[in-house]
């Protein structure tokens, strides 16, 4: 067996100096590495922003305002120098130019939220390697998001620059790495295409939430898009995109939210959106998407907002959609949808808001139709309905009738007024690496029937409904009187019966409603004393109305002339016996200057010579 060469003592002694020295205890770092960079930082800002961060003195410390430290793990009698985790100084109104360059030195940090300030200038590429969440929205930045920024932070898995004032397009080659989990751009000024390559690997891409929303993106939707098969989340809406939808859309089989509405989109719903199964938002509103609803959207059975709205969709409601019995937000107005009611809309139980309004749906209203437990809101006007309101359901329904919690968050007056608006918002929790999503529907409690061919009376069951803040039945050809049950609807704020046939006095309880702000019951057969002045002009039209002073009974129109008559001749109001003058009286006065006149143009030389005298033609 071979023996070992023994070492050479030199050689030996200067191992071990070199064990000794690797054993000893190191240097710390100087403790006022970070302190500095963030004196630095707060020195870049303006003088009124500094003064917000006025806890910076002395040691680093949690106790500074925003800063969070690294936990550190030396002994006591050692302690490290310590480092910034996380500085979260938002809403500061932090002001001046990005102060990269201290930024930078805090080499270990991994969160940087300075949104909601008013920090201008351009996106700096020198930011820490370290950062893992990066938010600076709510700013001032402006110019272009570098190509170098990606690559410039590897492992970043959020990127927040939304509501700045960025305005160069995005080059085509900028790509961000897969560790990426959002990326939202959202509210901003961009312009271009849309990159093809958002992510440099899809098929080991992260990116959950994808949001480009409220720019001025131009051209075609891309089609690598659809290979980024993470994505749950992906919002493209308020651009000037063109073309149509991509029909690999249905290849993200994990998509939870698509939102391209309010494009200059064109070409049917594809068939392929079947396959995102997990779809719960779907908004594809103010585009001009046209061709029949797809009856293959009976597979998305977890649906809870679907918005086709203005577009030019046409077609019947088909049945197949009864399968997406989680729908509670249904927005198909402005098309040129036609036929009767489907019985498919019967089967979504959960609805809370339904707009069917614009279309050229026709036929009578079904009896289910006030009959959804959870209804909020609900409009068919401008079609063309016919029959009667149906007197059935109006028990079920739990908001419109005064209870449940939503019906008991009051709307201020101004809101009201306001067309019902969806809020949908997103955001990646990044313990579960799921999408937390949620929507807020902004709507007063109401009906709307206007612009039908309704007949019939009121229901009575309708005013009954003590949980309406609007209800509008106008432009119909309803009859009767109003029902007595109106001065009831304590929550009412806005009333609109004009244009129809409704006869009688007006109910005195409408004065006594204290919530009502817009009444207009214009053009009808009313009449009666005016129960109040609040509302100028809510009841032009209506001859049989008087004033209070000098309103006596013989002003009132009796019963049988004018109540249900729902025809407005160009005579109409001036015959009856309450008229300014009688109709034989109107024919003797026209029969009388007919031949009066007839009598002086035969026996006066002067009245001939002046209706025919000669044409002079003057040249």
């Amino acid at each position: 067996m071979p023996t070992a060469t023994p070492l050479p003592h030199h050689l030996l002694a200067t191992l071990l100096l070199l064990l000794l020295l690797a054993s000893a205890p190191r240097p710390a770092a100087p403790a006022s590495t970070d302190r500095a960079a963030l004196l630095s930082f707060r020195a870049a800002l303006s003088p009124p922003s500094r003064a917000a961060l006025s806890s910076w003195s002395g040691p680093l410390s949690p106790s500074w305002r925003g800063v969070s430290l690294h936990p550190t793990a030396a002994p006591a009698p050692s302690p490290a120098a310590p480092s910034v985790a996380d500085l979260s100084l938002r809403g500061l109104n932090l002001t001046g130019v990005l102060p990269a360059a201290p930024l930078a030195l805090l080499r270990r940090l991994r969160t940087l939220d300075l949104s909601a300030n008013a920090l201008s200038g351009e996106l700096p590429c020198s930011l820490p390697r370290s950062l893992l969440v990066l938010d600076l929205s709510r700013n001032a930045l402006s110019g272009a998001v570098p190509t170098c920024l990606p690559s410039s932070l590897p492992a970043l898995h959020t990127l927040n620059l939304s509501a700045n004032f960025l305005r160069l397009p995005l080059s085509p080659r900028l790509s961000f790495p897969a560790r990426l989990a959002a990326l939202d751009l959202s509210r901003n000024a961009i312009s271009g295409s849309v990159p093809p390559r958002i992510v440099a690997d899809p098929d080991n891409s992260a990116l959950l939430l994808l949001d480009l929303s409220h720019n001025r993106f131009s051209g075609e939707i891309p089609a690598g898009i659809a290979a980024v098969r993470s994505l749950q989340g992906l919002f493209l809406a308020d651009n000037q995109l063109s073309g149509e939808i991509p029909p690999g859309i249905g290849n993200l089989t994990y998509l939870q939210v698509l939102d391209l509405s309010n494009n200059r989109l064109s070409g049917s719903v594809p068939a392929g959106l079947a396959g995102c199964f997990q779809l719960l938002y779907l908004q594809l509103g103010g585009n001009q998407l046209s061709g029949a609803l797809r009856p293959e959207l009976d597979a998305l059975a977890s649906l809870k907002v679907l918005d086709l709205s203005n577009n030019k969709i046409s077609g019947e409601i088909p049945l197949p959609l009864a399968g997406c019995r989680s729908l509670e937000v249904v927005d198909l107005s402005g098309n040129e949808i036609s036929g009767e009611l489907s019985s498919a809309v019967a089967k979504w139980l959960s609805l809370k808001f339904l707009s069917l309004a614009g279309n050229q749906l026709s036929g009578h209203l079904p009896d289910w139709m006030f009959s959804f437990p959870l209804l909020q809101w609900l409009d068919l006007s401008s079609n063309k309905f016919v029959g009667f309101i149906p007197d059935g359901g109006f028990n079920v329904t739990e908001v419109l009738n005064g209870g449940g919690g939503q019906a008991q968050a009051q709307a201020t007056p101004s809101e009201t007024l306001l067309p019902p608006q969806l809020f949908v918002s997103a955001s990646v929790n990044t313990v579960s690496w799921q999408l937390d999503l949620r929507y807020d529907l902004q709507a007063a409690t109401g009906i709307d029937l206007s612009g039908n061919e309704l007949r019939g009376e009121i229901p009575e069951r309708l005013v009954a409904m003590k949980g309406l803040e609007y209800l509008n039945l106008s432009c119909n050809y309803l009859a009767g009187q109003i029902p007595a049950g109106l001065g009831g609807m304590g929550r009412l704020h806005t009333l609109d019966f004009s244009h129809n046939g409704l006869s009688g006095e007006v109910p005195p309880g409408i004065a006594a409603m204290a919530e009502l702000e817009v009444l207009n019951l214009s053009y009808n057969s009313l009449s009666g004393p005016l129960p109040t002045m609040k509302f100028p002009g809510a009841l032009a039209g209506n001859p049989g109305i008087c004033s209070g002073e000098g309103c006596s009974e013989n002003a009132r129109t009796p019963e049988g002339k004018m109540e249900g008559s729902n025809h407005r001749g160009w005579l109409g109001g001036w015959h009856g016996e309450n008229g300014w003058v009688s109709l034989g009286a109107f024919c003797i006065s026209t029969m009388t200057s007919f031949y009066v006149s007839l009598a002086t143009l035969l026996c006066s030389s002067k009245a001939r010579n002046f209706v025919f005298r000669p044409v002079r033609v003057e040249y």
